[in-house]
């Protein structure tokens, strides 16, 4: 059985990542050509997005006019989802998750405990569970 290359991975990456904008837009009843504008793009790249042809962009700035240009609403699960499925695409950091680590010296060093530990995921599930639990009062 062949294994897949780097490129045939992210072409599907690709793909996904452009059903669910695709998906995103049409439960929103935005017209493909609306949404591209809104993203300042031509509106054939954002087909070639919407296809798989094209990955998403990696510029943070382009990325989140493209959420927004599509309905996906900031701190949402399913901005979350985009963000994520970006990454994958473009084999980078979610860049909501960049903007989260360099809001602070803390953010970083928390993940590299966390690596340097080793935590399996059972253990990054109750540590998530912990950080949920805590109320801040102000």
């Amino acid at each position: 059985m062949r294994m897949k290359t780097e490129r045939e991975i992210s072409e599907n990456e690709c793909v996904i990542f452009g059903g669910f904008v695709k998906s995103t837009r049409l439960k929103q009843n935005i017209i493909a050509r609306e949404a591209a504008l809104n993203a300042g793009m031509l509106p054939s790249n954002f087909s070639k997005i919407e296809h798989g042809v094209l990955p998403p962009p990696r510029d943070a700035a382009k990325q989140k006019r493209l959420a927004a240009a599509i309905g996906v609403q900031p701190g949402t699960a399913t901005a979350d989802q985009f963000f994520d499925l970006a990454g994958k695409a473009t084999g980078s950091v979610p860049v909501d998750l960049a903007d989260i680590i360099s809001e602070d010296e803390a953010r970083p060093l928390l993940l590299r405990t966390i690596e340097n530990k080793r935590l399996t995921e059972a253990d990054i599930k109750r540590l998530i569970e912990i950080v949920r639990g805590i109320r801040r009062e102000g």
